[in-house]
């Protein structure tokens, strides 16, 4: 058994590849294994993750046709051997004793779970806001609702296979990560920006008009909601704000792409489904993630109507 198990899923990151690689495979840390899932890559990634696992001993490749990222989280997971898991994706990078930092915090402190802040590269853009907060003792809405993705962090395999994290991936995607933030024992977190999170990438999830891809969070949340329905009231409606931010924002791009009856039915099930007004929690947490001004404009604006909605997505997406 390696100490850590990083698994990097690639789709044509060429780009960045490279870049990514080579931090991971140059870590201040020993007994480590890095396990590359190739997702059907058509843009010579392939070929280079092929000539990295030739040198490296500790580099296991998994290639696949394409499927996603949730699938080859899944692979990359069944296969991994480390007591810990850490994933990079692989547009991104990172600092070369984050392993290791996060690592030896979790052994000291026996925990289940460390994570560490992070930066973006190579600048903050405005779409995009930072989800770090540090752990203060209490697993409440603000620990989980700032610190669900997975790429930041350390967790124990065994508590992973526990809460069938590896089937989770394929239905609630990373929101599954706040399953484990809920469960993992003594969570540790640390204030150095280990990770670089590049941004202004062209993908799926940034180009803001694809609204397929939006709604798969809104059945991802109700999935996740339904996957920890036996917890308190105090959760639920948390859940219930999850899936309701995410109907909210899917109108936005449905908005920024022009789709008028996307929008529509989008906004019908919004009031059908769930009573986002009356929820405790939705003025609160769109408050402290986005400010004043912002939040207001999610919670009322957005509803308001297409042709408005269609003008402030040109102002927020630009």
């Amino acid at each position: 058994m390696y100490k850590v198990s990083i698994i990097i899923p690639v789709f044509n990151a060429m780009p960045y590849l490279r870049k990514c690689l080579y931090s991971v495979l140059h870590q201040n840390f020993d007994d480590y294994e890095v396990i590359i899932v190739n997702d059907g890559s058509n843009d010579g990634s392939k070929e280079l993750i092929e000539k990295v696992a030739a040198e490296y001993k500790n580099v296991k490749v998994i290639n696949q046709r394409n499927q996603g990222l949730y699938i080859s989280r899944q692979r990359g997971l069944e296969v991994a051997k480390g007591k810990y898991i850490g994933w990079v994706d692989a547009d991104d990078f990172v600092s070369m004793d984050m392993f290791k930092t996060l690592y030896d915090t979790a052994v000291s402190h026996d925990s289940d779970l460390v994570y560490c802040d992070y930066n973006f590269y190579p600048h903050k853009i405005n779409t995009k806001e930072k989800w770090f907060r540090p752990f203060r003792g209490i697993k409440d809405i603000n620990y989980v609702e700032r610190n669900n993705q997975p790429w930041n962090k350390i967790v124990k395999k065994d508590l992973l296979d526990k809460l069938q994290i590896s089937r989770m991936f394929l239905e609630c995607f990373d929101e599954a990560y706040i399953k484990v933030l809920l469960n993992a024992k003594n969570p540790i977190s640390i204030n150095d920006k280990l990770y670089f999170y590049r941004v202004g990438v062209n993908s799926i999830s940034t180009s803001y008009k694809n609204v397929n891809h939006y709604k798969k969070f809104i059945s991802a949340s109700m999935k996740l909601k339904w996957e920890m329905r036996n917890e308190s009231l105090y959760w639920t409606e948390y859940f219930n704000y999850r899936i309701i931010y995410y109907y909210l924002i899917t109108m936005l791009v449905a908005a920024n792409a022009n789709e008028k009856q996307e929008y529509l039915n989008l906004r019908n099930s919004l009031r059908k489904s769930t009573k986002f007004k009356k929820n405790k929690y939705l003025k609160q947490i769109l408050k402290k993630n986005f400010g004043s001004l912002r939040s207001f404009a999610i919670e009322n604006l957005i509803v308001f109507n297409f042709y408005f909605t269609r003008i402030l997505a040109k102002l927020v997406f630009k």
